[in-house]
Parts: structure tokens; C-alpha cells; sequence
């Protein structure tokens, strides 16, 4: 039996769209990812030992917790998105953190994760994103789960510059990508893959 090999939801879609680059938009490949929902009544519980078991953080809200190991995101009550590196123990390791006061679902094949920067990447995202992202509003801090081009997403900030992040179920990263080559192409597109 062959061994199964795995691809990020963009392997092999790397290309560039119209001259320039006006957006970029990186695949963030091979992460560990989980959905970790507290227990009825242990939210707090959960997001101080969520917190706790990396270093962070973390709050029950739609927020953005970042170390060099993971980065937690708040997207509703009691329910975090939660990204690794590439340790296979990762999502195990939560699990075990959190026995008793949440349910950790190994997310990791089922995530296509993007980083999207670039000078024009405001003006693409306003054609498909539908909250405000103005920087007064939308920091680095914030988290939205939200659509794009009829695409559940949860969005968030990376930095100011501004530099975003995206992560949507991976059976839908062709679409996605459709979607931005059409909104950025005009600005080029840059969309880089392993």
C-alpha cells in the first residue's frame, strides 16, 4: 500500500495573475490544526488551560493569541480554531491538555490556510468580505468567521501592514482561489504553493 503524502488544499495551483503583484497570497502548508469546543459551563476553564498548555492568552472571545508555536483564535462562544506547526503530536497533545473540558477535533487535512499582503490586497478583499476591515476597526487582534464569495472563512489580521490570514475548508481552496484571482487579478496576483 503506498504512503499517503499530504498537499495543502493550493499544491501545485502556484501561478501569477495579471502583471504585477499587487496581492500575494501564500499557502500556509502542512499545519496542525484542531477545532477545540469547551463543555457546557467550562469555557473559562477551558481557555485558561488552552491558554496555559501554550503559553498564551487565550480569551473566550474573537480574538487572535500568537506565540512561535501555535496561534489561537477565537471563533465563537466556547470554541477556538487553534494552528500548530507541522508536529504530528500537535492536535494529540490538546486533547490530553483539555480532557474534561473541551472536545478536540483534529482539523488538520480539513483546513486550506492562506497569508494574503500586498498593497492593493484592501481594495480585493472589499469585494468579497463583508464586515469592515478598516484598520480602526479590524486590528491585528481581530478574528471574524465569515463568508467570502459565499465561502465560510474565518479571517484574521496578521499585522498592520496589513497582512491577512484566511483558512477555509480545504474542498473549497479552488473556489477561493477563483474568487481572488478574479477580485485581485486587475492589481496582479501573486499565489504562491508548494
Amino acid at each position: 500500500m503506498a504512503d499517503l503524502v499530504h498537499r495543502g488544499g493550493y499544491a501545485g495551483l502556484g501561478r501569477r495573475v495579471g502583471s504585477g503583484d499587487g496581492v500575494v497570497a501564500v499557502e500556509q502548508a502542512g499545519l496542525a490544526a484542531a477545532t477545540v469546543i469547551a463543555r457546557r459551563g467550562k469555557a473559562e476553564a477551558a481557555a485558561a488551560r488552552l491558554g496555559g498548555h501554550l503559553g498564551l492568552a487565550v480569551a473566550d472571545a474573537a480574538k487572535r493569541a500568537v506565540s512561535p508555536a501555535a496561534t489561537v483564535l477565537g471563533t465563537g462562544p466556547g470554541t477556538w480554531l487553534v494552528f500548530g506547526g507541522e508536529d504530528p503530536g500537535f492536535v494529540a497533545g490538546l486533547a490530553a491538555a483539555l480532557a474534561g473540558l473541551a472536545a478536540v477535533i483534529d482539523q488538520s487535512d480539513g483546513q486550506a490556510v492562506l497569508h494574503l499582503s500586498g498593497a492593493r490586497l484592501p481594495e480585493a478583499l472589499e469585494k468579497g468580505v463583508r464586515i469592515d476591515l478598516d484598520p480602526a476597526r479590524f486590528t491585528p487582534e481581530d478574528v471574524a468567521v465569515t463568508s467570502i464569495a459565499h465561502i465560510g472563512v474565518t479571517l484574521w489580521k496578521i499585522d498592520a501592514a496589513p497582512t491577512f490570514a484566511v483558512a477555509l475548508p480545504r474542498s473549497y481552496a479552488g473556489s477561493f482561489r477563483h474568487w481572488l484571482e478574479a477580485s485581485a487579478g486587475p492589481a496582479g496576483l501573486a499565489v504562491v504553493s508548494d
